[in-house]
């Protein structure tokens, strides 16, 4: 399990950074945005806040560098012969507050609208601009990679007073980013607000944290179901000893 864990993060790593240095070096997202008729603005087009408002890129990023982090934790572990303690620490706060909860966002609503209408996320002109890859690499991998993280490495989930109001407060930073972007840029990230009045807008805020909020119950649960596995084995066999002294 070890060895596998470490050629996991490696693999994982690797391919996220290529995936956000192929981005930076063509530019994909950086120059890329809506106009209010909801037409897309090519790679020529000025686009402000470059890559930084889309929320998937942002944790496209997140995850590089917390897979980087993984890395850098197994090259520790082996040389030290002991895990990091702090650097896991900050991974496993990280982890259960921000990276689950925000690629659960990001790929079910993602997925979600475009099931609907994927003009509304993702318009069929960006099939001429992204390449396909690219795109699952941003909207389709984010979740299994988090899970099978999960399944590696137990991950000490933070109480929920201390981990939920984290969730909330990133989750709340980006809906605020995104408002001085439309304000700013003139432009919504996101077609579908565009479409969206006062009313219909707050109550997609607050639909959206308790979304958030949702994801990091769920990721808890998965993560506490996948490693009660250790208990469950441990108390077996301690109970077949136990058995086996009484006979």
């Amino acid at each position: 399990m070890a060895s596998a864990k470490v050629v996991y993060h490696l693999v994982v790593f690797l391919f996220l950074f290529t995936a956000n240095y192929h981005d930076f070096v063509q530019g994909f997202s950086s120059n890329l945005s809506f106009k209010s008729d909801g037409d897309v603005v090519g790679r020529k087009g000025a686009s402000y806040a470059g890559k930084w408002k889309y929320l998937s890129i942002l944790v496209s990023v997140a995850q590089t560098v917390f897979f980087g982090s993984c890395v850098l934790s197994d090259l520790l572990e082996a040389i030290l012969g002991r895990k990091p303690g702090v650097l896991k620490a900050v991974q496993d706060y990280l982890f259960a507050v921000l990276l689950f909860p925000m690629a659960m966002m990001v790929q079910c609503l993602f997925w979600g609208i475009y099931a609907v209408d994927r003009e509304l996320v993702y318009p069929s002109k960006l099939d001429a601009i992204i390449p396909s890859w690219l795109n699952h690499a941003w909207h389709t991998t984010t979740v299994p990679a988090l899970l099978l993280e999960m399944y590696f490495v137990r991950r000490n989930y933070p109480a929920r007073t201390a981990a939920v109001p984290g969730t909330v407060f990133f989750g709340a930073a980006y809906l605020i980013w995104i408002r001085i972007v439309a304000h700013y840029g003139g432009f919504w990230v996101y077609p579908f607000l565009q479409v969206m009045g006062p009313i219909e807008t707050s109550i997609f805020n607050m639909a959206a944290i308790g979304m958030l909020c949702v994801f990091y119950l769920i990721g808890e649960y998965v993560n506490t179901k996948l490693w009660d596995r250790d208990a469950f084995e441990i108390s077996s066999r301690t109970g077949r000893k136990k058995s086996n002294k009484s006979a």
